[in-house]
């Protein structure tokens, strides 16, 4: 079996990349921060930062395969995106020593220039943001890296995320929790469109862009938009508690509409698996309010 390691394995995208990598062949190997008990794949609890740690597990396992998904997104103005770019390169120089040959780095949408029409990978970005520049310098460096050691890179861009476990200030659980308990939902900008795709669906992209022979940059995106206004009036209905909405329209230097082009995640990859969104908002409510 091919070894693996996945970095950031608890996270929102990571919860769900398991079966995925194991239906395709894959030993699994994750590493995280919290302490957990598995017995579907091999975990480690382990922080990126620890440098010593982190060159004795790629030692020990020596991984043919690594998907890093370790990076904390809240502040895109946080010095700790310098303490994750830093980590992220050692992890790298970890993978190539003990036998690494094809590695899969995510990034997101937040490192282009947003536009009203489809952002393809290669569009203008915009690196205004220690989160962006950080990210950008990482995609430049490790590309160059693994050019030079004979490993395959791959990079993701994500866009728009939801699924269970998220942060409570995010918009998902933050409208269900409320409606839970009776609370009125305010959207202040409700008119946003955005590409929004399911963290399960992500993580079945991921596993897939990896065990192909893609390499180079792809957006991971649905291609489609939904309205902040669609999304909460979906999650709404299905809890009977549309009079608790309120909707608005305010101004906001944000652009109308963020979406991707997922042409190379279809047409390149072959990835067409996307779920039901209102299939998967009604499995999302059910476990929020259980």
């Amino acid at each position: 079996m091919k070894k693996i390691l996945v970095t950031g394995i608890n996270g929102l995208i990571g919860q769900y990349i398991i079966e995925p990598l194991k239906e395709l062949g894959f030993e699994v190997y994750g590493i995280g921060r919290k302490n957990i008990k598995v017995n579907n794949f091999n975990y480690i609890k382990c922080d990126i930062n620890d440098y010593i740690t982190i060159e004795n597990l790629f030692n020990k396992i020596k991984p043919e395969y690594l998907i890093h998904l370790a990076w904390d997104i809240k502040d895109l103005n946080s010095n700790y995106h310098f303490n994750l770019l830093a980590s992220s390169i050692n992890i790298l120089n970890s993978f190539y020593k003990h036998s690494g040959k094809k590695a899969l780095y995510v990034g997101s949408c937040f490192e282009y220039k947003f536009k009203d029409y489809p952002i393809k990978e290669y569009d203008e970005l915009n690196l205004t943001t220690s989160y962006s520049k950080c990210k950008n310098y990482l995609r430049e460096i490790s590309e160059f890296y693994c050019l030079k050691n004979n490993i395959d890179f791959c990079w993701a861009r994500i866009f728009y995320v939801y699924g269970k476990n998220e942060n409570p200030k995010r918009i998902f659980p933050y409208i269900i929790n409320n409606l839970k308990e009776n609370k009125k939902v305010v959207i202040n900008h409700s008119q946003l469109k955005k590409d929004y795709m399911f963290a399960g669906d992500i993580a079945k992209a991921i596993a897939s862009i990896t065990y192909s022979d893609f390499t180079g940059v792809i957006n991971i995106c649905s291609g489609k938009t939904l309205s902040l206004k669609e999304f909460a009036l979906m999650i709404a209905k299905k809890m009977n508690k549309e009079n608790l909405l309120e909707l608005k329209e305010l101004e906001t230097n944000e652009p109308n509409i963020i979406v991707g082009d997922n042409s190379k995640l279809l047409n390149e990859i072959g990835f067409n698996d996307y779920s039901n969104v209102d299939d998967i908002i009604e499995q999302l409510i059910m476990e929020y309010t259980k």
